[in-house]
């Protein structure tokens, strides 16, 4: 008899090939690690306001305490970790995917949400069919053109329904926790951040540049590296107010000028 756990969870992050297959938690934690879920764990470990309201009960918001609730002290743990014990339930459906059922009754008593009963021809070409079934779809489905995964999600916690893939994400919280490591030894100056990264290999300076090529290298570098610690900021006091993920301005992050050769310094 084997002891291997039923695979029951169902999770709307993870890619579409998986999505719609029971995970058990083992199971689900090989396809979460580099998510989008692995990175809302990361830009919660690297908030210095979570951390100040954890260390000193000084909460800039009651959504940032309630996100403290939900997902616990993430610090001083991986991600491995807190996902079997704690985060595999915050963001799996309460309910199964449900699929295009074929019944021989219009019987809906126990089913949940709205439902179309429908009769195929079977000597109809698949073609035809499916653009029929497209048609279908326009006239009856309310969210047809703008259907959001996250808002039909039966999750405790839900994403935001953002056009931002998990590597972009990650790359900007790599930026950012490069340079927050580096700022209690006096900084680093952000092309060093994108050289270190190799972030974009055709603006590293090479020992045959001349001075001007280098000096031009430098500034579209930190320009670089200005846009994407701009972006993980933001995203990092969003995702501690239980926003994720996020880039839009904060009312958290102060504003500056954009000097691209100087060290940035703003928390």
């Amino acid at each position: 008899m084997s002891d291997l756990p039923k695979p029951r969870f169902f999770f709307k992050g993870f890619p579409q090939d998986v999505r719609f297959r029971a995970h058990s938690v083992p199971q689900s934690l090989e396809i979460a690690r580099g998510s989008l879920y692995h990175a809302w764990f990361d830009a919660l470990q690297l908030s210095p306001y979570y951390a100040q309201g954890i260390d000193h009960g000084q909460w800039h918001s009651p959504e940032a305490q309630q996100t403290f609730v939900v997902f616990g002290d993430v610090r001083g743990t991986d991600f491995d970790s807190w996902w079997t014990q704690r985060g595999y339930e915050l963001f799996a459906e309460q309910q199964e995917f449900r699929k295009i059922e074929v019944t021989h009754s219009t019987h809906t008593a126990g089913r949940s949400g709205p439902t179309l009963n429908l009769e195929i021809p079977l000597d109809v070409s698949p073609r035809t069919l499916k653009q029929q079934f497209d048609s279908l779809l326009q006239q009856h489905h309310p969210h047809y053109r703008d259907f959001d995964r996250w808002r039909a999600s039966s999750a405790p916690v839900r994403f935001e329904n953002r056009k931002l893939s998990s590597v972009s994400i990650n790359i900007y919280l790599q930026v950012y926790r490069y340079w927050t490591q580096h700022q209690p030894t006096g900084g680093v100056q952000l092309y060093e951040i994108g050289e270190a990264l190799a972030l974009d290999p055709k603006h590293r300076v090479l020992a045959s540049d001349y001075p001007r090529e280098a000096s031009a290298k430098h500034l579209k570098m930190s320009l670089l590296v200005t846009e994407y610690l701009e972006k993980a900021k933001n995203l990092v006091a969003h995702a501690t107010e239980g926003r994720f993920p996020c880039t839009d301005p904060h009312d958290w992050i102060q504003r500056k000028s954009r000097a691209a050769r100087k060290v940035v310094t703003e928390s």
